[in-house]
């Protein structure tokens, strides 16, 4: 999808506005004359799958409460199509905001319910890794080493089945890059720095081209990882090459990273590479509302 390919290379504050003036005036009309059967599922199936796609650009200009509420739509469309693919594809978005969110507990939960509702549809190998990849994730940040590393390997052996697989419509790719980034974030997590490292840099590796934003967050994985593992000059030249993605993307949740990476760092600017990484650091700005969203109760 068009929209998807320049969200990935420019970021979500690009085309979000137009996202969404199709939302209202070529979704929305849609929805209020379906009457039921397969023609009003197929447009629920649609408006579902638009409706995430804003939620992830939203998210991605830092508008978390937005983001939330479009994904907590998508559910609610996806289940009023009777499409548990999208359903479940919701739900691995809703439980990887809430990781942002820090609500662990929720994000397990929800993870697990989108398990239970891709199991129901084909085509969905991929996304029932996705989910559990966002399980990994909410294990790691509650120090589960060992079902977060089971779960990591649920997800690589459902992705090793979905090779000759052809994907249910509508749900978001998931591929080894991705699996290999959330990875990396686990054992970060977990402050296992040496296979957190592998990890971030396949995801690296596997990131180029139009992926601009994809590997920007790599980047800046590794960076934390190497702070962790107490090498800030390499660090801060992660953090380097990541200033130099911005000028052509806009995200603020790459610059809310850059940010903490900057905030993290600051006590090393008696490093020459840190140093230079914050003076470039100081010339971008952002707003951010990255706590928004964390009273509410979730659709799952």
């Amino acid at each position: 999808m068009a929209f998807q390919e320049t969200d990935r290379r420019l970021g979500g504050g690009v085309l979000l506005p137009s996202v969404e003036l199709y939302l209202s005036q070529e979704i929305a009309p849609h929805l209020l004359d379906a009457h039921g059967g397969t023609s009003a599922s197929g447009i629920f199936s649609a408006a579902a799958s638009m409706t995430e796609i804003a939620g992830w650009m939203t998210h991605d200009s830092g508008q978390n409460q937005r983001a939330r509420a479009y994904f907590e739509r998508a559910f609610r469309l996806a289940v009023a199509a009777e499409n548990n693919a999208l359903a479940g594809n919701s739900c691995a978005s809703m439980s990887h905001l809430a990781i942002e969110l820090g609500q662990h507990s929720d994000a397990l939960r929800i993870a697990t319910t989108g398990i239970a509702k891709s199991s129901q549809a084909d085509g969905t190998l991929r996304l029932t890794a996705r989910l559990h990849t966002m399980r990994a994730r909410a294990l790691a940040l509650v120090g589960e080493h060992q079902a977060c590393a089971l779960s990591l390997d649920q997800a690589e052996s459902l992705l090793d089945q979905a090779t000759s697989e052809k994907p249910a419509d509508w749900i978001a790719n998931f591929d080894e890059a991705s699996l290999a980034s959330e990875a990396a974030q686990c054992f970060l997590d977990l402050a296992e720095y040496t296979e957190a490292e592998q990890r971030a840099a396949a995801a690296i590796r596997l990131r180029s081209g139009d992926r601009v934003r994809s590997r920007a967050f790599g980047q800046i994985t590794m960076a934390n990882i190497l702070i962790g593992a107490g090498r800030l000059d390499e660090a801060a030249a992660f953090g380097n090459e990541v200033c130099k993605a911005t000028a052509s993307l806009s995200s603020t949740r790459v610059l809310d990273q850059l940010n903490d990476l900057g905030r993290t760092l600051a006590s090393a600017r008696s490093v020459p590479e840190v140093a230079h990484f914050l003076a470039t650091l100081g010339a971008l700005s952002h707003v951010s509302d990255a706590q928004e969203g964390q009273t509410a109760t979730w659709p799952v």
